[in-house]
C-alpha cells in the first residue's frame, strides 16, 4: 500500500495553516485544560504540551518539519497508513485534527454504516480497529467521501451548533 501522508498532510495543511507561516495564534482550549491556549498549524498547546512547546522553541521559519512529523506520528501512522484512498485520508485526517481521532472515527463508521446492511453494520464506538479499516477500503472512496462529509456536517451542526465559526468548520468539512 502506497504511503500517501504527503498529500493527506498537504490537503489538511490547506484547512490549518494555508500559509504555511507556522505562527503561534490563540486557540480554543481542549475541555479540561486551563487556559490560555495556543497553537502552531493546528497543533494546540493544551492537548499536546511537551510537542508545542518543542516546535515553539525553534525559529519559526524552522518549524515545518517538526510539525509535518507531528502530524505523521500522531496521527497517520497509527491508522490512516491502512487506508488505500487519498481522498479518504484527506478527509479523515482533517476532521482528526480538527475533532480528535475518536470523533473523526466515528465519523467515518456513521458514514460507512449509511450505505451498509443492516446485519453489517459497525459498532460506531470511535475505535480503529480491522473492521473499520476493512469496512473503509470496501466502500467507493467518491461514496465513501460524500457520506463521511455529509456525517461530519451533521456531527458539527449536532455538537458545535453555538460556535461562532460554525459556518467555516461546514466549508471546511464539505471540502
Amino acid at each position: 500500500m502506497p504511503d500517501l501522508f504527503d498529500q493527506a498532510y498537504a490537503w489538511m495543511e490547506q484547512n490549518e495553516d494555508s500559509a504555511q507561516q507556522h505562527k503561534v495564534v490563540p486557540d480554543s482550549c481542549p475541555s479540561g485544560c486551563a487556559g490560555p491556549c495556543y497553537a502552531v498549524s493546528g497543533i494546540n498547546s493544551g492537548a499536546f504540551p511537551a510537542e508545542f512547546a518543542a516546535i515553539v522553541a525553534l525559529p519559526q521559519g524552522d518549524r515545518g518539519p517538526a510539525v509535518k512529523q507531528f502530524y505523521h506520528n500522531h496521527f497517520y501512522n497509527q491508522w490512516l497508513s491502512q487506508l488505500d484512498s487519498v481522498d479518504v485520508q484527506d478527509r479523515i485526517f482533517d476532521t482528526a485534527v480538527n475533532s480528535g481521532m475518536c470523533t473523526a472515527v466515528k465519523i467515518a463508521q456513521t458514514a460507512v454504516n449509511s450505505f451498509s446492511a443492516t446485519t453489517n453494520q459497525l459498532v460506531i464506538d470511535g475505535g480503529w480497529g480491522p473492521k473499520t479499516v476493512a469496512a473503509i477500503n470496501a466502500v467507493d472512496p467518491n461514496t465513501f467521501v460524500a457520506a463521511f462529509c455529509a456525517a461530519r456536517v451533521a456531527h458539527l451542526q449536532k455538537y458545535d451548533a453555538a460556535s461562532p465559526y460554525l459556518a467555516q468548520l461546514i466549508a471546511r468539512a464539505e471540502k
